[in-house]
C-alpha cells in the first residue's frame, strides 16, 4: 500500500484510487487477521470518500465552465 496515514489530502486522485484498488485486492485475495482487515476497510472508506469528493469538485468545475461558456455564447 502506498500510504497508511488517515488523511489522503496530499494524494492525487490517481494515487488515492490506486491505493484503494490495492486495498480491495488485498481484502479479496488474502486472509488477514480481523484487526488488519478492519484497518484496511477504514482506510478504504477514507480513500473512497476522498476520491468521491475530488470527482464531485471536478464535476462542479466543469458545470461552472460550461455555464460561463454558455453565457459568453449568448452575448455574441
Amino acid at each position: 500500500m502506498a500510504k497508511t496515514d488517515n488523511t489522503p489530502l496530499t494524494l492525487t486522485y490517481e494515487q488515492a484510487f490506486s491505493e484503494l484498488e490495492s486495498i480491495v485486492e488485498a481484502m479479496e485475495n488474502q486472509q488477514q487477521p480481523l484487526d488488519e482487515t478492519m484497518k484496511l476497510f477504514e482506510r478504504g472508506q477514507v480513500l473512497s470518500q476522498y476520491c468521491t469528493s475530488l470527482l464531485d469538485n471536478a464535476e462542479l468545475r466543469i458545470k461552472e465552465l460550461n455555464t460561463s461558456k454558455s453565457s459568453l455564447d449568448k452575448e455574441d
